[in-house]
Parts: C-alpha cells; structure tokens; sequence
C-alpha cells in the first residue's frame, strides 16, 4: 500500500489488513502504517510472535515499542500538508494528472519509447518505460542526469527506466521530465 496511501480513494471495505510503507506518499522511511479491521484482530491464529500480533498492538494504542519519533513527526506534517493542498481528492486528481502526462509521450512516440504494462494495470507512481535499446536506455540516463532528472534507474529485476512521481512530485516536474523525453527522441530517432 505504500504507494496508494493517500494518493487515491482506497476501498476500505474491501479490505481485512493494509500494511505499506511511509517512504512513498506519508514520510521517510522507519515508519509503516498499517490498518486492521477489528474483526481480524478476533480470527487469526494464537501462535504469532508478540511484535507480528496485532492484537498486542492494539492493545497498547500502538505503543508495544518505543516508537520511531522523527518519522511520525514528519509524517504528520506531511499529512497537514495534505489536508492543506485539499486532501485525497486533489492529490488523487494530480496523481491521475502526472501520470496521463508521461504515458501520453511513451504512446505518442511511435514506439520510440514502450510502456510494457498495459494500460489498465499501469501505475500512477511509477511510470516504467524502454528505449529501443539498452545503449540508448545508458545514453538516456546520462542525459537525463545532465539536466537533473536523477533516479530514473528502472527497477533492478526488470531495467529500463522508472519515473517515480509520488504525490511530493510537482507537475513541473513531470513537465521537465516529459520535454527531455521529448527532445531526446527528436535527437535520437
């Protein structure tokens, strides 16, 4: 969930446990937020270890162990953050926005670049593409860097190249991002 929270209406109804990270869309890392249905609390089995039992957390108002302060801290500014720039609906819309903004380059490229994922399953945070081949995928990071768009690196067990737009990510941003794809092609078709 670390990369849901908060950047779209979730249907809470649907689910029993969510567990996700806060180094996505809440805070820096050392801090997890999960969400239990109460119910569940009451069904799983006896045998966890005390730290893996929700039920000891519950109990003790999530306070079982000497909490992580300066992510919450953090968390919870990043939270008013939210709440002042109009909450799940606006970031979902923006979410919605960046993410339309770099496929539309990938699918107007003519192939140039190629999204592997279909458009249904598509993330809105982490947009993944391929160049022709993997020397222009090197010569497009380097580039890139150049112009200060750093961290585009694909994912270790697939490669390619990922944009990671989380909800910190300002549209200009992705606007950077989506000129330098676009004149690099222009240089390199």
């Amino acid at each position: 969930m670390s990369s849901d929270y908060f950047s779209r209406h979730i249907p809470w109804n649907l689910m029993d446990v969510a567990y996700g990270g806060a180094q996505k869309n809440l805070g820096p890392s050392g801090l997890t937020l999960v969400i239990v249905r109460k119910s569940v609390l009451e069904t799983h089995p006896r045998d966890l270890p005390t730290y893996l039992d929700y039920r000891v957390h519950y109990a003790t108002n999530s306070r079982f162990n000497t909490p992580a302060i300066f992510p919450i801290y953090v968390a919870g500014k990043v939270l008013k953050w939210y709440k002042d720039k109009g909450g799940v609906d606006e970031f979902e819309k923006l979410s919605i926005a960046r993410c339309a903004h770099l496929y539309g380059m990938i699918d107007a490229s003519n192939g140039f670049y190629n999204c592997p994922v279909e458009g249904e399953s598509r993330s809105r945070m982490n947009v993944v593409f391929r160049l022709p081949n993997e020397g222009l995928e090197s010569k497009f990071l380097a580039d890139a860097e150049l112009q200060g768009l750093v961290n585009l690196t694909g994912h270790r067990s697939v490669g390619g190249i990922r944009a990671s737009i989380y909800n910190s990510m300002p549209m200009e941003g992705v606007e950077k991002l989506a000129n330098f794809m676009d004149n690099f092609r222009a240089s390199h078709s």
